[in-house]
């Protein structure tokens, strides 16, 4: 009897499981690759912290846990990266959830300031730079009499906001926030919740209490503007509709000259060019264009017209030239004193 055939079949069948088998051993072992550096990290707690779990930097897998062991009180975790990262002397080492079912990795980050310096391998990140491990079934249990009420898409909403706190999503910790308030609204106790409503309420009375003459004098001061305002309320309607009116010709009116104003602006050498080249006379007849408008003020204040009053208009005859010359020298009296009306001194 030959054994050949069985034989090669088989071969071919165990080449076929190798091939098979190995990437998801290599997917499962999560190596890392090329040159590595060895670092340590001290723990108060590692609870759920496994050899061969990742080590992370801003979310992201450079380096894998290769081994934990007790020292005295404390965990010693010792872990490598790639040679590329960098670990200062400030840099934080935490143990954060990756997921429900409890898989935890160590994440690496720098302090606040971000100004430590660069530190050899084999370096020790100190407890005091290390957050521990979280327990989450004991968190979960305290859920427990909560979860037996919800329906299964509440507590799915629940424990996934929990496990995206802890993993330092903020807003996760808003939704956690958000989800444990409405539970506490329809799940507490009424009289409890109305215990705390009449608590914060006395502190509330108690302050305004405190400031009853600062809130009364608020109180009259507005009491006095909305009693004014109401009773000007007529003239206010009134004093609206005007302004409107006004508004509304004040457009009409600009309608009217911006074509007017436009050409003015842009034609060429146009008034800002002529005031550029004149600006002494301008500036002189700025100067002196108050007194001139408070003299037309006062001729023209009684009315639409121009009320004047001459002090001094002399009349010469010259026979000679056959003409009269209008003259406003005052007259002056032998002993040398000006002759004027009442009104004029």
């Amino acid at each position: 009897m030959s054994y050949r055939r069985p034989l090669i079949g088989f071969t071919l069948f165990l080449l076929i499981s190798l091939a098979a088998t190995w990437p998801v051993v290599v997917t499962l072992q999560r190596d890392v690759h090329g040159n590595t550096a060895v670092y340590s990290a001290v723990f108060s707690d590692v609870s759920g912290l496994r050899v061969g779990d990742d080590v992370r930097m801003a979310g992201v897998r450079v380096g894998r846990i290769d081994g934990i062991e007790l020292d005295g009180t404390v965990a010693k975790v010792a872990f490598r990266i790639e040679a590329g990262q960098t670990i200062y002397d400030d840099t934080e080492a935490a143990i954060t959830y990756q997921n429900i079912i409890g898989q935890r990795y160590l994440g690496l980050s720098r302090g606040e300031d971000g100004s430590g310096n660069p530190v050899p391998p084999h370096w020790e990140i100190p407890l005091e730079r290390t957050d521990p491990s979280f327990d989450i079934s004991v968190l979960l249990n305290g859920f427990e009499p909560l979860f037996s009420v919800l329906d299964p898409e509440q507590v799915d909403r629940i424990t996934g906001a929990i496990v995206a706190a802890l993993q330092g999503d903020g807003g996760a910790v808003t939704v956690l926030v958000a989800e444990t308030s409405r539970l506490a609204e329809s799940l507490a106790e009424p009289d409890r919740i109305l215990g705390d409503i009449i608590v914060n309420l006395d502190a509330v009375i108690g302050d305004l209490g405190t400031q009853s003459e600062d809130v009364d004098a608020v109180l009259s001061s507005a009491r006095a503007i909305f009693s004014e305002l109401s009773a000007r309320r007529d003239e206010t309607i009134d004093s609206l509709d005007s302004v409107a009116a006004t508004v509304g010709r004040i457009a009409e009116i600009s309608g009217r000259v911006r074509p007017d104003l436009h050409e003015m602006i842009i034609r060429q050498p146009g008034f800002t060019r002529h005031f550029l080249d004149n600006k002494d006379s301008f500036a002189y007849f700025g100067a002196n264009l108050p007194g001139l408008l408070k003299g037309l003020a006062r001729v023209s204040q009684e009315g639409s017209y121009l009320n004047t009053y001459l002090c001094n208009f002399n009349v010469t005859l010259v026979p000679e030239v056959g003409t009269i010359i209008p003259s406003l020298v005052s007259q002056v009296t032998p002993e040398g004193r000006i002759t004027h009306s009442p009104v004029c001194r």
